[in-house]
C-alpha cells in the first residue's frame, strides 16, 4: 500500500499541489521510520490522502471560490493529533533522499522589479555593412570669387575650320557710274574656225528694190573676126560673061551689138544697186527691232520684251517667234547679254543645261560649251539644279529650271 500511495503521489502534480507542508513532512517521515510505526503511519496517511482527495474532486467539478472561508478539515485534526502525542521521530540524518518530483507548471509571472544598475558596456559588435547611396543633398550656395589668376600663356593657333556654306546671292547692287571709254584692245589671234549652225528658218520675201540707175557705157571691145559672107546683092546690069571664078570658104558669123563683157559689167551694176537698197532696209528694221531692249553682236541680235516665266516657257517663246534662248559664245556676246540684264535689273535664264547628262552643260542643240563665265564655286547642283541664269556682273549660276527669269531670245 504504501509504495501505490508513492506512486500517486508522485504521478499526481495535482495532489501534491493539494498537500500541506506538514502531508509533505509526514510522508518524510513514514519512509523514515520503523516498520512497526509504518502500520500507523500508513493509516494516517491514507486518511490524509482521503481529505485530500475529497476536495480536489470538488474542484474538479465545481469551479472553486476566489476566496478561502475558513472551515474545520479533517486533515488538520489528524495532523495535528501526531504532532503531539506522536512518536517521536528519528534523527532525520538516518533518512535518505526521497525521488525527484516532477517539474512544476510555471507559475505566474511577479511583479516588475525594480530598475536595476546599468550593466557593463559590451564588446564592440562588429563592423556594420556599408549603407546605401544617400540621396544628393541640395545645391549649396555660391562661394566667394577667388582672386584673378595669373594671365596663361597664349597657345597655339588652331586648326583652321572647315569651309562655311555657300552664302546666299546678295541683292542686286545699284548701277556703277558710267566708266571711261578704255584704250582699243590689241586685236587677237583669230578664232577656230565655227561649226555650220543649224540651217535658220526662211526670210520673209523682201520689198522690191528700188530701180538702178543707168550704168556707164563700157569700153569699146576688140574687133571681132570677119564675119560671114553677106546676102546676094541685087542683080546689076548684066556685064560681059566672066570666067567662072573659085568658091571661097566659109566665113565666122559675127557680134551682134554690145559685148559679153559690157553685158556682164551692167549685171553686176544692177545687183550692187539691189545690194546697197537690201542692206539699207535692213539696218532699218534691225535700230527698229532692237529698240529698246536690243543688242547686236556681229550677225546676232540679243533682245528682251521684260516678260519672266519659268525654262521651258521662255525656250518655246523664243522658238515660236523664230529664234532660241540667248547662249552666249563669246566674251562679246556674253556682255551684250549682261547689258541687257542691267537694264532690266532682272537675271535672265540662258540656253544652256544640263538636262541630258547631269554636270555637263551643253547648248540646247547639245553642242559642247565654247565659253563660259561662272561664279567661283559654280556650278554645284544645289537641290537640283540644271538650268544656267546669269547676274547683272555677268557671271553665270546653275539654278532650278522651275524659277521665274527674264526672257531673252538670240536671233
Amino acid at each position: 500500500m504504501i509504495e501505490k500511495l508513492e506512486l500517486m503521489l508522485l504521478n499526481s502534480s495535482s495532489l501534491k499541489g493539494q498537500l500541506s507542508p506538514l502531508v509533505h513532512d509526514l510522508y518524510a517521515g513514514l519512509l523514515r521510520t520503523s516498520e512497526i510505526a509504518k502500520s500507523y503511519y500508513s493509516a494516517m496517511l491514507a486518511v490524509l490522502l482521503f481529505c485530500a482527495l475529497v476536495p480536489a474532486v470538488a474542484s474538479m467539478s465545481t469551479p472553486m471560490p476566489q476566496k478561502v472561508v475558513h472551515s474545520w478539515n479533517a486533515c488538520s485534526l489528524v495532523v495535528c493529533e501526531p504532532a503531539e502525542k506522536g512518536i517521536p521521530g528519528r534523527d532525520g540524518r538516518d533518512g535518505f533522499q526521497g525521488l525527484k518530483g516532477e517539474k512544476g507548471e510555471q507559475g505566474l509571472q511577479g511583479p516588475k522589479g525594480s530598475l536595476g544598475p546599468p550593466g557593463k558596456m559590451g564588446p564592440a559588435g562588429p563592423a556594420g555593412q556599408t549603407g546605401s547611396q544617400g540621396n544628393t543633398g541640395p545645391k549649396g550656395d555660391p562661394g566667394q570669387i577667388g582672386p584673378r589668376g595669373i594671365q596663361g600663356l597664349h597657345g597655339p593657333p588652331g586648326n583652321v575650320g572647315p569651309s562655311g556654306p555657300k552664302g546666299n546671292i546678295g541683292p542686286q547692287g545699284e548701277k556703277g557710274v558710267k566708266g571711261e571709254i578704255g584704250l582699243k584692245g590689241a586685236l587677237g589671234p583669230p578664232g577656230p574656225q565655227g561649226k555650220i549652225g543649224v540651217p535658220g528658218p526662211p526670210g520673209v520675201k523682201g520689198s522690191v528694190g528700188e530701180k538702178g540707175a543707168k550704168g556707164d557705157m563700157g569700153v569699146k571691145g576688140l574687133q571681132g573676126p570677119p564675119g560671114p559672107q553677106g546676102p546676094v546683092g541685087k542683080a546689076g546690069s548684066p556685064g560681059p560673061k566672066g570666067d567662072k571664078g573659085t568658091t571661097g570658104e566659109r566665113g565666122i558669123k559675127g557680134d551682134s551689138g554690145l559685148s559679153e563683157v559690157n553685158l556682164l559689167k551692167t549685171k553686176v551694176s544692177a545687183l550692187e544697186g539691189q545690194l546697197k537698197a537690201l542692206q539699207a532696209s535692213f539696218a532699218t528694221y534691225q535700230k527698229v527691232a532692237t529698240f529698246p531692249g536690243g543688242r547686236i553682236v556681229g550677225t546676232k541680235v540679243f533682245i528682251t520684251n521684260g516678260y519672266e516665266g519659268n525654262f521651258d516657257d521662255l525656250r518655246q517663246r523664243c522658238g515660236r517667234a523664230g529664234g532660241q534662248l540667248a547662249a552666249p559664245r563669246t566674251l562679246a556676246e556674253n556682255d551684250a547679254v549682261q547689258k541687257i540684264v542691267v537694264q532690266y535689273n532682272k537675271s535672265a535664264f540662258l540656253g544652256i543645261t544640263d538636262l541630258k547628262t547631269e554636270g555637263t552643260f551643253r547648248y540646247l542643240n547639245d553642242q559642247p560649251l565654247t565659253y563660259i563665265n561662272w561664279l567661283p564655286g559654280e556650278p554645284n547642283n544645289n537641290g537640283k539644279e540644271n538650268c544656267v541664269e546669269m547676274f547683272s556682273n555677268g557671271k553665270w549660276n546653275d539654278k532650278s529650271c522651275g524659277e521665274k527669269r527674264l526672257l531673252v531670245c538670240e536671233f
